[in-house]
């Protein structure tokens, strides 16, 4: 996989996991929430040491 493949996988995983997070939140479930924090957070991480820039992308990569 190569660079530009890994960045935009993991801006769909991010984007995958922000909507995981917000049906979470909105079933009330604590614990399905705390873990997909987990995952976004993990996410997010991995892509400011790659130096990937999520911003408005991650929300848009499954419209290419």
């Amino acid at each position: 996989m190569d660079s530009g493949e890994f960045a935009t996988d993991l801006r769909r995983r991010v984007f995958e996991a922000r909507q995981a997070l917000a049906e979470a939140k909105a079933d009330d479930d604590l614990y399905a929430a705390d873990v997909r924090l987990g995952e976004l957070d993990s996410m997010l991480r991995l892509a400011m040491e790659h130096g990937i820039e999520l911003g408005d992308d991650a929300d848009r990569v499954l419209e290419r």
